[in-house]
C-alpha cells in the first residue's frame, strides 16, 4: 500500500512544505465541506417531502402508514 503514496501523485499535489502543497490541502477542505453541505441540505429537503406525504392537505390530520 506504500508504494502507491511514494509516487509523485499524492506526496507533490498535498506536500505541507510547498505553497502549492498547502493551497491543495485548503481547496481538498473546503471542497469536502461543501459537498458535506450540499448533502446535508438534500437530505433536510428529502425529510420535509417525506413528512409533508404524511399529513392531509385538506385537514391537516396525520395519515396512518402501516
Amino acid at each position: 500500500m506504500s508504494e502507491r503514496f511514494n509516487g509523485s501523485s499524492f506526496m507533490d499535489k498535498f506536500n505541507s512544505h510547498t505553497l502549492r502543497g498547502r493551497a491543495n490541502v485548503a481547496k481538498a477542505t473546503l471542497a469536502g465541506l461543501g459537498v458535506a453541505y450540499v448533502l446535508l441540505k438534500m437530505q433536510q429537503a428529502w425529510v420535509k417531502r417525506r413528512e409533508a406525504k404524511l399529513y392531509c392537505k385538506g385537514c391537516q390530520k396525520v395519515l396512518l402508514r402501516h
